[in-house]
């Protein structure tokens, strides 16, 4: 069905809960402006202006990409982008039809609105959560259990490393169509404290609360809980971990004292409070070492695609070919998979090509510090993402992390023991530190039959060998894991294959 011939000429057209501002290429859903990247923007509208009608491919590419040769990989990248921005994934919604071969429908009604914006649509073009939200590539399951989760529990704290998104999966959640059941809903910001005995006034003065003379915290706490109201309130506690002795009871007392509460939490550990659920946000998904996959298929793994995604956004040139994909796979395992380390590496390749990226990815911490100007100033390198980690330990973790670095690949408690351990840290406490740095995912765990393994984090590994560099003890721990080595090959027996096959891993 094809719709009026002036659909696109109206200020906003309407289809499903999105209102699209043809001027602006600015996209609402239910008066929450959602973010468009441009030639997300650009593909809606060649798309919406001739709803029902197909797109050819071809139509698409000229328009969006002018004057460029661009490979059609690019437009199923942007395509599957633009979807995951309109929630297609989501039962019955359903907008943009692929018609095998040829091109693109836009299959959904559009209707034409022809008064002007609100007061209220033009506001959420700048508010807080529209300007911390992005599209979110990999984390569709997470975000899905997440908001499913968010009006049954009371308490949910999402954990990961540094850079890992815990902040944008969190405010996705917020927005969720399940996150409308709250009365309100409020973000707090907990990163510029330096004082956690500071907590409880900084979230009373960022509820817009006046507290006037210097208060006790029970008397601050009383203060908050009439604001919250007695219906259902949503409190986003946002970066917690650098405060989190003074966030976890303050949690407790506003639990008890206000029973429609539910706090969403982030932070790189978890709160351990009373009734908290965990949930723990991984790396983007990443091709095996031994796979060596097509353009195709590197585009099924979340950490390519975002790195695909975002290079071709921000160079329109760029086309990720057969040729390219191995070195993009590299750098998104030297990453980690770590999405802010994948972001800031787009801006360099960029400049340096993917190929020029990778042959010096290896100075990492040097090279990746072209962050966006307007993020947090820990966000803007990947050393000030390591920096905001390292400075929330404790020393004894800070050493034990720091001497851990000799090890290029996975180690067992005991390899740990031997290389860590000294008249400073007791042998019996380096697993409660081991399990206290992978509680602070700073240190990845894995169980293998009946015995437990750990790896650092590439990006950590470079971090920590720096910090170990100059700490004065190298030479020492150096040599430490080189006897370990040399004990393990003179003690070593013929592994059988079963053996072999279960700890390949």
């Amino acid at each position: 069905m094809k719709q009026d011939d002036q659909i696109a000429s109206g200020p906003a057209l309407d289809f499903g809960p999105f209102r699209f501002i043809t001027s602006r290429r600015a996209l609402l859903r239910a008066g929450e402006a959602v973010r468009l990247p441009a030639r997300a923007g650009e593909i809606l509208l060649a798309l919406v202006e001739r709803a029902g009608e197909l797109v050819s491919k071809r139509e698409l590419l000229q328009r969006v990409w002018p004057g460029v040769i661009v490979e059609q990989a690019t437009l199923r990248v942007h395509i599957a982008g633009l979807r995951k921005i309109l929630g297609e994934s989501k039962a019955g919604l359903r907008f943009i039809e692929n018609v095998s071969g040829l091109g693109y429908r836009f299959v959904a009604p559009v209707k034409r609105v022809v008064d002007e914006l609100t007061g209220a649509a033009q506001t959420a073009l700048s508010g807080k959560l529209h300007s911390t939200s992005h599209t979110l590539i990999g984390r569709e399951q997470i975000l899905a259990t997440l908001s499913e989760q968010l009006p049954q529990r009371r308490l949910i704290t999402v954990t990961g490393a540094g850079g890992i998104g815990k902040t944008a999966v969190a405010l996705a959640a917020v927005q969720s169509e399940d996150a409308a059941c709250f009365r309100a809903v409020h973000y707090i910001d907990l990163a510029s404290i330096t004082d956690t005995a500071c907590v409880p006034e900084h979230v009373a003065t960022s509820l817009g609360l006046s507290l006037g003379l210097p208060a006790a915290e029970a008397d601050i706490v009383a203060e908050i809980v009439p604001f919250l109201g007695s219906d259902r309130t949503l409190l986003l506690l946002d970066n917690c971990e650098h405060v989190i002795d003074s966030v976890a009871p303050l949690v407790e007392q506003l639990f008890t004292l206000a029973p429609e509460l539910h706090i969403l939490a982030t932070s790189r550990e978890p709160l351990r409070a009373r009734n908290e659920w965990v949930v723990k946000v991984p790396p983007l998904d990443l091709p095996p070492p031994s796979l060596r996959p097509n353009v195709a298929e590197a585009l099924g793994f979340a950490a390519i695609e975002l790195f695909t995604l975002r290079l071709t956004e921000s160079q329109s040139a760029f086309v990720l070919t057969e040729a390219d994909v191995p070195c993009v796979a590299d750098i998104c395992r030297k990453l980690d998979g770590l999405p802010l380390a994948i972001e800031l590496a787009v801006a360099c390749a960029a400049m340096f090509g993917v190929r020029g990226l990778a042959a010096n990815l290896d100075d990492r911490l040097k090279l990746l510090t072209r962050g966006h100007r307007t993020a947090a100033a820990r966000h803007q390198t990947l050393r000030a993402n390591w920096d905001w980690s390292y400075e929330t330990l404790a020393e004894v973790e800070r050493t034990t992390l720091q001497r851990l670095a000799v090890f290029e690949d996975s180690f067992n408690v005991e390899s740990a023991i031997a290389v860590v351990a000294d008249e400073n840290i007791m042998a019996a406490d380096v697993l409660d530190i081991l399990t206290s740095l992978a509680a602070k995912s700073l240190v990845l765990s894995c169980v293998i039959g009946d015995r437990i393994f750990f790896r650092l984090l590439h990006t950590s590994r470079v971090y920590a060998l720096e910090k170990l560099g100059s700490s004065g003890e190298s030479s020492k721990i150096r040599h430490r894991h080189a006897e370990l080595n040399s004990a393990a090959s003179e003690s070593s027996s013929p592994i059988s294959s079963s053996t072999r096959r279960r700890y390949a891993a």
